[in-house]
């Protein structure tokens, strides 16, 4: 498989939509549980995937691709990745369905904490990093206020 910097901000562009739509659903007073469930878990789903793929294929190749700067970069972002990782885990465990129903203000200002966490990383690497892969267009401007909605 060959890694491309436009497959990466596709898989980007997808998440900001869901999370954008999981951010909607959870300002919804009666919350609507049926929407939330299901928007969580495809979005656990796109990033555990999008993660495994930079984990592969990106980190791998820039690393090891002989420049410098990319490789010191690339490392730099790996390392920040355990920190959006705890975060992302510690949200789905801490908002289950009981808790999000007992506290939906509550949930509403973890998944817009989330949300904008997403958003400063989505920017940082579609900005910073991956111009470094081989082939690389320019980066487009990168819309991350869609996140904070």
């Amino acid at each position: 498989m060959q890694l491309t910097r436009e497959t990466l901000v596709d898989e980007h562009a997808e998440l900001t939509a869901v999370i954008g739509e999981l951010v909607e659903q959870a300002a919804q007073r009666p919350l609507p549980a049926s929407a939330v469930a299901p928007l969580r878990w495809r979005l656990s789903r796109l990033l555990l995937a999008h993660l495994a793929k930079e984990d592969r294929l990106l980190h791998p190749l820039l690393q090891r691709g002989g420049d410098p700067v990319a490789a010191a970069l690339s490392r730099r972002f790996e390392e920040e990745m355990g920190g959006l990782a705890d975060a992302f885990k510690a949200y789905m465990h801490d908002w289950n369905g009981q808790q999000i129903a007992d506290d939906p203000d509550g949930f509403e200002t973890a998944t817009r904490g989330l949300a904008a966490v997403l958003a400063d990383r989505i920017r940082r690497e579609e900005t910073q990093l991956y111009r470094h892969i081989p082939g690389a267009t320019p980066p487009a401007e990168v819309d991350a206020g869609a996140l904070r909605a």
